[in-house]
């Protein structure tokens, strides 16, 4: 939360949150002073939300982002609490001027105008900007500021009446404290929890969230907060009519306040004392506590809380039977209520006055007033059903949201499914086809194997068959010359070796015997031929393959 919407809820924090333990009063269940002195810690409560989210408005922003913003958000800082619809002009229109993307700077913009609207205790229009300033943070996942908004809803509710949906809200800001991993931040959480159990009269509850919430303040120590919470307990012991405890934690308050200057909580913490003095019948204290807080809201400019001041003032003094004085004051207080626009501050300043002229027996006034203080009252709890039905509708209108989600999400996730079935079918074919490739590949691959060693052996049994022949040629061969060849040349052989020997043969024999030689040599030329022929017919050289074909076949024929 920022510290701009922090203070303004702190100045406008309880006006439901007021009329219901004014119900609670007029029942007889609580005084009066102690149900202001309710509304005025639960102010303070608020105004520690200033001190404990300083800074996180800047988180996530870049150095350039922070410093264009950084002077008029101050300025929109400064005028909101005395001029909360000038600071929501100024927020819009810079809201208007703001990059769409800066996301961060959006969401303080939007927190501010949400405040300035929890400022003029318009709580729908407030509820409205802090739910849009939410939906940001939670797209950007912004951690801390989703709690500190949670923080500040939670209390807007609270202030309405709706104290279930309020510590839903506040239950979410823990959560969200815990995941931005900071701590030391759920204080104030436990605090504003306390306050919806003191609302319900609940105070054993209550008291444990706030001893929580000061055992949770860490090592940096929230002195704002824990005088938050010192003025709550305070007021638990108080309901509880044990006024010596009660006493002592507003002095614990009060001496905290003064040690670390803290005008705000110690104006508050006078309001309270103030009031604690008047339930238990010490008016002259009660005014000196009041007359305490006025001179401090004068100081520091605090306009409510100078009109609670006054307004306690105004009924310490008729408890002292200055009516007159107490009349003037409650008249400018309730002056002051039609300036800032406050039910609660115009409610109380009818009930004042019809007090004071009941005193002073001026029955006909005092029943104008009273019925004046009645009214404003039903103008509350008219403001508080509407919230609550603003509420509903919000929450109509986010399960309606959430339905569209979930049925976007479902067609998401059908349209995913086909995506992914289409996915699988197209892999599953493209699989399909690259194994059926893989296939062929492996049957042709094999295939070819399959024709090389067919070649091979093809190769192989002809290479054995022209050896096979050769060799049979051979042999042929071998044997035509020994049995043609041979012993023609064993008979030339054996002639010549007849004639070279036998030199007294006569002429006549040696003649035979010659022509025996060279007959037997023409027969082994002519065998020779007839071999060398065999092995290339002249016909084959002659004519060629076919020519040699024809040949023989003519000759068959």
């Amino acid at each position: 939360m920022t510290d701009l919407s922090g203070k303004a809820l702190a100045l406008h924090c309880c006006s439901d949150y007021f009329f219901q333990m004014k119900a609670l009063a007029l029942s007889g269940a609580l005084p009066h002073t102690i149900v202001k002195s309710v509304f005025y810690t639960c102010m303070l409560s608020f105004i520690l939300l200033l001190a404990a989210c300083s800074g996180s408005d800047k988180a996530g922003m870049s150095p350039a982002d922070t410093a264009a913003g950084d002077s008029l958000s101050e300025e929109i800082h400064k005028i909101i609490y005395e001029n909360p619809s000038h600071a929501r002009i100024m927020a819009q229109q810079l809201l208007e001027d703001q990059d769409a993307d800066n996301l961060p700077a959006r969401i303080r913009l939007l927190k501010y105008i949400g405040s300035s609207y929890a400022f003029e205790t318009r709580y729908t229009e407030a509820i409205k900007y802090y739910n849009q300033a939410l939906a940001l943070a939670e797209e950007i996942r912004l951690y801390l500021e989703i709690a500190h908004i949670n923080n500040n809803l939670g209390m807007i509710y609270n202030e309405t009446g709706n104290y279930k949906t309020a510590y839903l809200y506040l239950s979410e800001a823990l959560n969200n404290y815990s995941l931005a991993k900071v701590p030391e931040k759920m204080a104030g959480t436990y605090n504003n929890i306390g306050l919806i159990y003191l609302n319900l009269k609940n105070y054993d509850k209550a008291l444990t969230y706030f001893n929580k919430a000061l055992d949770s303040s860490g090592v940096q120590r929230d002195s704002i907060l824990i005088v938050s919470v010192l003025n709550n307990i305070a007021l638990c012991y108080i309901s509880e009519n044990d006024p010596p405890l009660a006493l002592g934690y507003l002095n614990k308050a009060v001496a905290l306040s003064r040690k670390i200057g803290n005008k705000y909580g110690l104006c508050i913490s006078y309001q309270l004392m103030g009031n604690y003095y008047l339930v238990h019948g010490r008016p002259e204290q009660a005014l000196e506590a009041f007359e305490l807080s006025t001179a401090i809201a004068r100081e520091t400019n605090l306009s409510y809380q100078l009109a609670v001041a006054r307004l306690g003032t105004a009924g310490a003094l008729n408890r002292l039977n200055q009516s007159a004085q107490a009349f003037a004051i409650a008249r400018e207080v309730l002056q002051m209520a039609g300036e800032q626009n406050s039910l609660v501050l115009k409610s109380d300043a009818h009930e004042v006055l019809s007090d004071i002229c009941e005193k002073t027996g001026d029955y006909k006034n005092s029943l104008f007033h009273y019925r004046e203080h009645k009214k404003a009252q039903q103008e509350l709890i008219n403001q508080a059903v509407v919230h609550q039905v603003y509420d509903v509708e919000l929450n109509y209108l986010s399960q309606l949201n959430k339905m569209q989600q979930l049925e976007l999400d479902k067609k998401e996730l059908a349209i995913s499914k086909k995506n992914n079935l289409l996915f699988f079918i197209s892999l599953t074919f493209i699989m399909l086809l690259t194994g059926l490739y893989l296939l062929y590949l492996n049957h042709r691959h094999r295939q070819n194997v399959k024709l090389q060693k067919t070649v091979i052996e093809l190769t192989e049994k002809k290479t054995n068959a022209v050896l096979e022949a050769e060799i049979q040629e051979r042999k042929r061969i071998g044997s035509e010359l020994h049995d043609s060849l041979g012993h023609l040349l064993s008979l030339a052989g054996l002639n010549a070796s007849v004639l070279y020997s036998r030199k007294e043969l006569s002429d006549e024999k040696k003649k035979t015997l010659l022509e025996s030689l060279m007959k037997s040599i023409d027969d082994a030329f002519d065998e020779v031929r007839t071999i060398s022929h065999n092995l290339a017919p002249s016909l084959l050289s002659e004519r060629g393959l076919k020519g040699a074909l024809k040949s023989i076949s003519d000759r068959v024929n």
